[in-house]
């Protein structure tokens, strides 16, 4: 699979700083007539100090001036701004229709039609009163040109800061910023092309597995200030996990991503789970 655009550059930029290290290094050597221990001898010294400052020194730059890029990019918070359809001129509007009657039909309740920022896009927001989960549908308008991007998934909060959200879609390299901000206890699914009725069947299934495995319950709290709330920590949680992180190890893991997509994170769930199972 073909790189991203972002992740190709980094790593060229990366490879060419190293290469000029590199070379820097042999012409001085070269200098010294292939004596690794003349270069240890003042003058030598210094001038290897030199070179080693004018590599370095960019480098430290060139990967700290990255970071700051992506924490920009990335979110503080999260404003859910109320949304209004007519304001969407690129909407799909007998998609959007069709799937809130698809979701009302398995009593799923809607709440909120809401900005999708600082992407140009428009999300619809339900829960569901028996099942105390929520589903979120939304397109997003990238290019005038083209069709929106459409998108769903549902998602339960669960108690000891555990989460689980089933997406019925493929998953895709451009998930790879969601799966290196993530925090160890969300476990997220994806589920290609099904529909909401199987979607929510592997929702609850997955989620009961989860709940007996980490002795947890589901939070009932189905309320639009709820689901913002929990909105609102997860976007404070990814920036903040992606921060912490050495900027090498992120973009390592996002590369690892991007080659190999994985349909199933499960964070710490597998390892607390066996965990309690022996300590029971």
């Amino acid at each position: 699979m073909q790189l991203s655009t972002e992740i190709q550059k980094f790593w060229i930029a990366l490879a060419n700083y190293l290469v000029l290290g590199l070379m820097l290094f042999l012409y001085l050597l070269a200098a010294n007539g292939w004596k690794l221990a003349n270069l240890l001898s003042l003058p030598d010294l210094m001038g290897l100090t030199i070179v080693v400052a004018l590599v370095l020194f960019p480098l430290l730059w060139f990967l700290g001036n990255i970071k700051t890029q992506m924490l920009q990019a990335l979110p503080n918070e999260c404003h859910f701004k109320t949304a209004v359809i007519t304001d969407y001129p690129q909407l799909d509007l007998f998609w959007l229709q069709e799937e809130t009657k698809d979701l009302e039909s398995l009593g799923f309740v809607h709440l909120m039609d809401y900005k999708v920022e600082p992407s140009n896009g428009f999300a619809r927001t339900f829960a569901h009163p028996q099942h105390h989960c929520f589903v979120e549908i939304g397109q997003l308008f990238t290019d005038t040109k083209n069709k929106p991007e459409k998108y769903s998934y549902m998602y339960s909060s669960l108690t000891q800061d555990w989460d689980l959200t089933t997406i019925n879609r493929k998953v895709h390299r451009l998930d790879a910023i969601a799966y290196i901000g993530q925090q160890p206890k969300a476990v997220r699914k994806y589920h290609p092309e099904v529909y909401f009725d199987e979607l929510l069947e592997q929702h609850l299934s997955l989620r009961r597995q989860m709940l007996n495995d980490l002795g947890i319950s589901v939070v009932t709290d189905i309320s639009w200030s709820g689901y913002r709330s929990l909105g609102q920590q997860a976007t404070i949680s990814r920036k903040t996990i992606i921060r912490r992180k050495k900027l090498l190890l992120t973009m390592l893991e996002a590369t690892l991503f991007e080659i190999n997509p994985k349909s199933e994170w499960l964070g710490d769930y597998a390892k607390v789970a066996v965990t309690r199972r022996v300590t029971r």
